[in-house]
């Protein structure tokens, strides 16, 4: 993993939404942030065509609570909620491949990036670090920085 990713995740402080190269192995991520003391999901979004698959996939992979509301409102108050998520270091979404979402449902997909950087900001401003990588994002997301 390169240098610049690993220091991101070796402060539990940081936080944010960040794009990273289609070069860095989603395993070796999710693997390294997993040595750090961070709970890692990988989201893959190469068929995901939809906002229902988008949240149907982020439920699934993140183990929300089976109360999931498969809705906008529900999606932002669990990855708000500290008692919806177990207990780690920080935490790290690896979203991989929504470049076709993204493209299909621009405004959806632009819904679900707010939800995810408003929630970095509030978990820092708890103290943990919640970070969301974003993998093969093509020109998704072209004002989110490089790590």
């Amino acid at each position: 993993m390169r240098a610049k990713l690993r220091r991101l995740l070796e402060d539990v402080q940081r936080t944010g939404v960040y794009r990273i190269d289609a070069r860095d192995d989603p395993a070796e991520v999710v693997v390294a942030a997993e040595a750090l003391g961070w709970l890692a999901f990988r989201v893959d979004g190469a068929d995901v065509p939809d906002k229902p698959a988008f949240l149907s996939r982020s439920a699934s992979a993140m183990r929300f609570p089976a109360y999931f509301g498969q809705n906008w409102d529900a999606f932002e108050e669990i990855v708000n909620d500290p008692d919806a998520m177990p207990d780690a270091q920080g935490y790290l979404l690896l979203l991989d491949d929504f470049a076709a979402f993204a493209r299909s449902q621009p405004g959806e997909w632009a819904t679900a990036r707010s939800i995810l950087a408003e929630a970095a900001q509030r978990w820092q401003a708890q103290g943990w670090g919640f970070v969301v990588l974003l993998r093969n994002a093509g020109r998704s997301a072209p004002d989110v920085a490089w790590v």
